[in-house]
Order: structure tokens, then C-alpha cells, then sequence
């Protein structure tokens, strides 16, 4: 055993006794530094470390001077009587061991060394731990291991990885349950796995949702384990979770692709052997021609079956793009002004029911891609939306600049670090569940029912923006319409042309993720500086006069969930600029007058006017 000892001792010969015993210490070589006084030796503590400081105690002075210095290892004091012993242990200060100088031998003091510097070993390894644990990535989370049902096992620990994911401080949940952090979509099946696990003191690792303090859901792996003491019995119970949210994202859209791939080589193989046989009944059909000239009736029926095969061949044509094996030509084009051009056909889907309006921006935007691919996925949207509106309604079609790759403000989610131009296709019709969101690019899907579609537009809108880089996002809302937005990379070179002004900040407060991604793009569009946040901390600190923002763009349904009186607030702190976002009916006969509505999904010139509506002038 090595040791750095310093010694405090101004009597040379009390100072040699007190080496010889240490001398007589066997498998024991110290390295001892010797000082007349604390003070000598504060100043040393300074610039040396020691893991223990030896002395012996002889007068009330030397306590005083003592108890005001600062030292910090352990200290051993030999006592020169019972008396002085009292005195040491009554005092301000904390000994590690204190010694009576008639029983001090070098076994006594080998025993008194060996366990202060145990336990200094073992405070010095259990400070290291901590210090791991609240820089680790990773929570650390430890509970009581019951009562298992009614409110659950109490938090008694969490370290800084749980406050940075979840946004609770720590004092917010120790004494709470970990089920605060559950949800609607956390795992009723995965909870019961893990509930029989714990009840049975085995260890267990799950995966599942965990919502933060705003109710933001993520992932966690969890990796639950008993802590048992010396008798064997279960004390605690430790939690090691790891957020994995972008890894379950990244699998799920892995999943999507490869899914999209299959079908894919799927239809490429049908639509090779669907081109074969058209071919040939192609063929027959043009020699019954040849032959039937004479009889008209017969000649309206091959007529009417070259026809329907051209039709096939139309079909056969998007399938092949769809699976890649049709050879997209892409180019550099200025979309914009390929849009423009396109507003005549598009205008034709118009009718006495259905309005189509257009917010085609004006800046030159070039993106490499297949000219009239994009026309064909702009009007296949166009077409699904008239579609979804049987008692009419409104199609939307605006393009914007998306400045993605600036370091600063939130991103869009799945898209890379690079500028885009959007391409969105809104419309005011039925909307779709999430389910049927799930499979709308699947060929031949379709929900217009028997002889009304092929289902295969979409699937051509998804292939087309697949082969030219892009990202394709759907917001949906059932009775309410739904957004598509086609996401284009910008072309390199036209990147320096674009100039988005953000100047006035915004705060979004909106429950789903990709609306809230949505309205940025809408409001950087507009001029604006978005900040996301479902933290109603800081809509309070807005309501009390924040003068950093301008509006907030407020979604009903979390300020719902959160306890917010809307008409409350404002009753108390006065007429606030506020957008109210909703995809329900209710709450907008609660709103007052002074606060605009806009139903989702919506667009950005309904956005534009709410703006409008609260006094904004826009930049």
C-alpha cells in the first residue's frame, strides 16, 4: 500500500516517533511530507495533493486554527489524553479517525490508515461514477421497487440526460411515478411485460413511447434491472433508457423504401409482360381492322378495344416509372415558371363546384427534374383533390422557396441539410384517416371505388418524386382536406439567387409535429423568423408582454390539453395578436372576434390573410 501522508508536527522528536511507527508498518511505504503548523500545511494542500494529514493535538489554539482552515483530506488525530479526545469529537470539524496516544501502535495506526484511505478510494470511486452518470447520454433513473400497481414506484433519482430529454426538473418528479411520462400511443402490452418483470425482481429490456413535459412523444430503449442489498433483498430499481427516436424514424422510413422497392420490381415485372401482351392484342386488333372495313359495326368494336389499349398502354406507362425501369430525363428547369405554364391545364379540372386558386411564386427557381414528370404528379394531385371533394370545395397549389440548409431555426424533419423548393397541393375536402394515409401510394389502391381511378396517380406522384431526390410529405386531417408537398432540391447553382427576409419572430404552438414544420415554411415564406415550442410557459410570457414576438400561431387542441382558457387569458391580460389554428368545429364559438381561425390543413394564403386580420404588415 502507497500513500501520500502529510505530516503536521513542530517537535522533532514527536515527529520521529510518529515515523518509526509508520516505518513499523509491514507492506506499508509512505511518502510523508513533514509541516510545523496548519498554516504551513493549508498552504501546501494548495499545490500537493496528500491523501491523509497526520497529527497530534495540543492545545485549544491549535483546534481554533484548525476549525477556521479550510483542509480538505481526511484528517487522523492522535489525542495526548481522553479529555483532548472529547474535545476533538465535540468540535466543528469531522475526523476521520481519532486516536489516544497511550494505545497508538503501528498496527492501530495501520488499521486507522487502511480505512480512511478505503473509504476515500471508495468516495473518490462513487464521485467518478456520479460525475459519468450526469454526463452520459443516457438517463439514469432509479425508483422505489413498489408498491408495483396504484401510482407506482416513486422516483428517487433521475440524473441531467432526464431533465434534457424530457424537459421536467428534477425536484418536478422525484417523488412522482415514472408513469408520468405515458401516453396514448405508450404500449399497454410492453407496460404489462415490463410490470410481470419487476414484480418477479428479474431484469427486462423494452422499447417503447414516452412522452416529455410539453407532450412531444418519443422512443426509448429501457433497460430495467432489481438493485439488491447484502441480506439479497430488492431495494430499488434502476432504469437505464436511451432516447432512439431518429433510429425508429429511420427504420420506419427504411421499411417504407425498401416495402416501395418490393412493390416496385413488382410492378416493373407485371408491366413487362402486361407490354407483351398488349403488343400482341395490339397487333390482332389492327389486322381485324384490315379486315372488317366493310362492316361499320364490327369496325366500332375494334375502335372501341384499341381504345381501351391505349388506356392500358397509359397504365402500363406509369408503372413502369413507378418501378424505375422507365428512363426519367431529367433537366434543369426553372419549376416556377413550368407551373406557370401549366395554370391553363390544370385550370381545366375548374368547375361550377370546384376553385382552384394559385400562389406560383415569382423568383427564378431551377431544380433538376423530368418536365413533364412534374406536370403529370401536379396534375394527378390536382385530380385526387377535385376527387375528394364530391360537394366542392377549394384546390390550392403555391410554391415556395425552403431554406432547409441554414444552421439555425427547426428542420424538416426527413429532409437533408440543403435548400428545396416546396411544391403544395392543398385542397378542403374529406381528408383521410391514418390508416388509409398508410397505403395511398400502394399501386392500385384507391378509395373512389369501382371503375373510378386506377390507383396508380399517387403512386406515380411518389415515384416521380423519388427519382428526382426529392421528399414527399402528407398532412391530413378527416373532413377537413389534406396538403401534399412535393419537397425539390434546389439546383447548386441557383441557391445564391434566392433571398428569404426573417425579421419579425413568431412562436408556433402547434401539437403536430409536421403542421408545425409546415407553418415554418409558410412564415419564412412570409417574412418571418418561426420558433417552435409546446412549452406554455412561454405562451404566458407572451400574454404578459413579450416583446420579442410579434404573433403566436396557437393550435386550440394543445392549448386545450394544457388547461388553457383562451378567452380567460386574454380577459385578464388584454388583446394579444394570436392565430388560432384547429382541425375540429368546436372551439372556434368560444373564440373571440379579435382572433382569426384557420382550419386545418391550410395553406399559406390563408395563413397570409390571418396575418392580415391581427394588423401585421408583411414584410
Amino acid at each position: 500500500m502507497r500513500s501520500s501522508i502529510l505530516i503536521i508536527e513542530d517537535s522533532e522528536e514527536e515527529y520521529k516517533w510518529i515515523r518509526t511507527l509508520l516505518e513499523g508498518i509491514e507492506s506499508f511505504t509512505p511518502k510523508c511530507t513533514r509541516v510545523l503548523d496548519f498554516q504551513e500545511a493549508l498552504n501546501k494542500t494548495k499545490t500537493e495533493f496528500f491523501d491523509v494529514i497526520l497529527f497530534q493535538y495540543n492545545s485549544q489554539k491549535s483546534l481554533e486554527v484548525l476549525e477556521k482552515s479550510r483542509i480538505l483530506p481526511p484528517l487522523i488525530a492522535i489525542a495526548k489524553d481522553q479529555e483532548s479526545k472529547e474535545l476533538l469529537k465535540n468540535s466543528k470539524r469531522d475526523f476521520a479517525d481519532l486516536l489516544l496516544k497511550q494505545n497508538v501502535s503501528s498496527d492501530l495506526l495501520d488499521r486507522s490508515l487502511r480505512l480512511v484511505l478505503q473509504t476515500r478510494t471508495t468516495e473518490e470511486n462513487l464521485n467518478l461514477l456520479k460525475i459519468g452518470i450526469e454526463r452520459s447520454k443516457d438517463i439514469f433513473l432509479i425508483t422505489e421497487v413498489s408498491p408495483i400497481d396504484g401510482p407506482g414506484p416513486r422516483i428517487v433519482y433521475v440524473n441531467g440526460a432526464f431533465e434534457r430529454l424530457t424537459g421536467y426538473k428534477r425536484e418536478e418528479v422525484l417523488g412522482k411515478t415514472p408513469r408520468i411520462l405515458q401516453g396514448p400511443k405508450t404500449d399497454r402490452i410492453v407496460l404489462d411485460r415490463i410490470r410481470k418483470a419487476i414484480s418477479e425482481a428479474k431484469p427486462c429490456f423494452e422499447e417503447l413511447i414516452n412522452y416529455d413535459k410539453d407532450g412531444k412523444e418519443y422512443w426509448i430503449e429501457m433497460d430495467i434491472f432489481p438493485i439488491v442489498n447484502e441480506q439479497g433483498i430488492v431495494t430499488h430499481l434502476m432504469g437505464i433508457e436511451r432516447d432512439i427516436t431518429e433510429r425508429r424514424n429511420s427504420e420506419e422510413r427504411l421499411r417504407h423504401s425498401q416495402k416501395m422497392e418490393a412493390v416496385g420490381q413488382l410492378a416493373g415485372g407485371m408491366a413487362h409482360d402486361f407490354n407483351n401482351l398488349l403488343n400482341v392484342i395490339l397487333a390482332n386488333l389492327d389486322l381485324l381492322e384490315m379486315k372488317l372495313k366493310d362492316s361499320e359495326d364490327l369496325m366500332k368494336r375494334v375502335r372501341s378495344a384499341q381504345d381501351a389499349i391505349q388506356r392500358g398502354v397509359e397504365i402500363n406507362k406509369r408503372l413502369l416509372a413507378f418501378s424505375r425501369k422507365q428512363a426519367l430525363n431529367p433537366e434543369s428547369c426553372d419549376v416556377n415558371r413550368v407551373l406557370k405554364d401549366f395554370i391553363p391545364i390544370l385550370d381545366r379540372i375548374r368547375t361550377e363546384k370546384i376553385e382552384i386558386e394559385y400562389e406560383i411564386a415569382d423568383e427564378k427557381t431551377v431544380c433538376d427534374i423530368e418536365k413533364t414528370g412534374l406536370e403529370t404528379a401536379v396534375l394527378n394531385l390536382a385530380l385526387n383533390a377535385r376527387d375528394a371533394m364530391p360537394e366542392g370545395g377549394k384546390i390550392f397549389i403555391s410554391t415556395g422557396f425552403v431554406r432547409n440548409g441554414d444552421t439555425k431555426g427547426p428542420k424538416i424533419s426527413g429532409l437533408e441539410a440543403k435548400d428545396y423548393l416546396l411544391v403544395n397541393v392543398t385542397d378542403t375536402g374529406t381528408g383521410m384517416d391514418d390508416s388509409t394515409k398508410a397505403r395511398i401510394f400502394d399501386p392500385f389502391f384507391s378509395t373512389k371505388g369501382g371503375g373510378k381511378g386506377t390507383g396508380l396517380g399517387l403512386t406515380m406522384v411518389y415515384g416521380f418524386v423519388k427519382q428526382s431526390n426529392g421528399f414527399l410529405k402528407v398532412i391530413t386531417a378527416p373532413e377537413y382536406g389534406s396538403s401534399f408537398l412535393i419537397f425539390l432540391p434546389v439546383h447548386e447553382q441557383a441557391k445564391n439567387e434566392q433571398l428569404i427576409a426573417t425579421k419579425k419572430k413568431t412562436l408556433v404552438m402547434e401539437e403536430n409535429r409536421e403542421t408545425a414544420e409546415l407553418a415554418c415554411v409558410y412564415l419564412r415564406e412570409l417574412g418571418y423568423e418561426p420558433h417552435v415550442s409546446s412549452d406554455m410557459k412561454r405562451l404566458a410570457k407572451f400574454f404578459s408582454g413579450d416583446p420579442e414576438i410579434s404573433f403566436v400561431l396557437l393550435d386550440l387542441q394543445l392549448a386545450d390539453s394544457k388547461g388553457i382558457d383562451l378567452k380567460k387569458e386574454l380577459e385578464r391580460f388584454g388583446s394579444r395578436k394570436i392565430i388560432a389554428t384547429s382541425s375540429g368545429r368546436k372551439e372556434s364559438l368560444e373564440l373571440p372576434n379579435t382572433i382569426p381561425l384557420v382550419r386545418k390543413p391550410y395553406t399559406k394564403n390563408s395563413l397570409k390573410e390571418a396575418v392580415r386580420k391581427i394588423g401585421e404588415i408583411l414584410p
